[in-house]
């Protein structure tokens, strides 16, 4: 996995890291919906983590599709519209508790919030993984936010070294946002 953030780059060569340095906190406005599901969890040892935020945007060179990275490797859920997303969380993720006196829900869902077109972004981080590239955004009227949402672009292949699908890649990513 390669990955950019916060002005480190790490990367195969000079086209992934000028893309890098390209995206990295540049202000950007949405021109295509974005979305967030805010959602509480409760952790193996029954720690409860409230407000946890994963951006839902899965686009493709054919589409786009929307994705909850689940706990297990075999728990994300893919679905047409992020809210059977939000249903989907809500129907799975139970365990034995802790103590195994019962289950456990395991991640609720709380809210879906839209990014609608217009909003004013930044992109925080931008990741690049074996075929896919995430950016990740904070919201621009408010210097001290964290993470608001995300964007990632999947690749039907795995990246080459060359990073020869930029343009393309950078093309779907303009589907969604726009530079200032």
């Amino acid at each position: 996995m390669i990955a950019c953030g916060a002005g480190t780059v790490t990367g195969a060569g000079d086209a992934m890291s000028e893309f890098t340095k390209n995206w990295n906190g540049r202000r950007v406005v949405v021109t295509s919906a974005l979305y967030t599901v805010v959602y509480d969890e409760v952790g193996r040892m029954g720690m409860q983590y409230r407000g946890k935020l994963a951006g839902l945007t899965v686009a493709t060179s054919a589409g786009q599709s929307y994705e909850f990275d689940g706990p297990g490797s075999d728990e994300d859920i893919v679905e047409a519209t992020p809210s059977r997303v939000v249903s989907e969380m809500s129907l799975r993720f139970r365990r034995a508790y802790h103590l195994d006196i019962g289950t456990v829900k395991t991640i609720t869902p709380v809210l879906l919030r839209q990014f609608e077109p217009g909003v004013a972004l930044i992109v925080d981080t931008v990741k690049v993984e074996r075929n896919r590239v995430r950016l990740e955004f904070r919201q621009a009227d408010d210097e001290e936010a964290g993470f608001a949402t995300s964007l990632t672009v999947e690749w039907p292949v795995p990246l080459s070294k060359a990073f020869r699908e930029r343009e393309l890649i950078e093309g779907v990513i303009r589907r969604f946002i726009a530079p200032l």
